[in-house]
């Protein structure tokens, strides 16, 4: 319908009745239906199917299984294998433990616990034990108690 143009003629669009286009997708398939519906509710029989290019059978389950999952995170791992791990591990910390205690057993340390241990008899784990003992005492005398970075010992009050 043009303006100042006169009545609409027979062969303008304005004549012809209003015709509705419903677009829907089929869930299963995801092909497009595109039905042309007359204003009065019939249809007027002008159906056509387009495949959907972007929307295959793969996809929609990738997509439907991002979308329906727990909002939590699932476990990695079976609670017998989590076990298993945790029993190795176990393992392999008590088989260090006991190197280290080993180990330990000859290195120099404190006079005292060198007594209690029964190992006042080694000569040269008495020298170092002294040795530590002497180097311990001096740093003692050093460093009385409470000479650290004491607050009433601030130079500059004025922040």
């Amino acid at each position: 319908f043009r303006m100042g143009s006169g009545p609409p003629r027979p062969g303008d669009a304005a004549n012809e009745p209003m015709k509705l286009t419903q677009i829907t997708q089929n869930p299963v398939t995801g092909q497009l239906d595109v039905r042309q519906i007359q204003p009065s509710g019939q249809s007027a029989g002008n159906t056509t199917m387009f495949p959907s290019a972007t929307s295959t059978l793969p996809q929609r389950q990738q997509i439907s299984n991002t979308v329906f999952r727990p909002h939590w995170n699932l476990p990695t791992m079976s609670l017998s294998e989590l076990a298993e791990r945790e029993r190795a591990e176990a393992i392999q910390r008590g088989e260090a433990q006991k190197i280290a205690e080993e180990q330990a057993k000859f290195q120099p340390r404190r006079y005292e616990q060198l007594v209690r241990d029964g190992m006042e008899d080694d000569e040269k784990l008495v020298e170092a034990s002294a040795k530590l003992d002497r180097d311990w005492d001096d740093w003692k005398e050093a460093n009385p108690r409470g000479s650290g970075n004491k607050m009433s010992e601030r130079g500059d009050r004025n922040f």
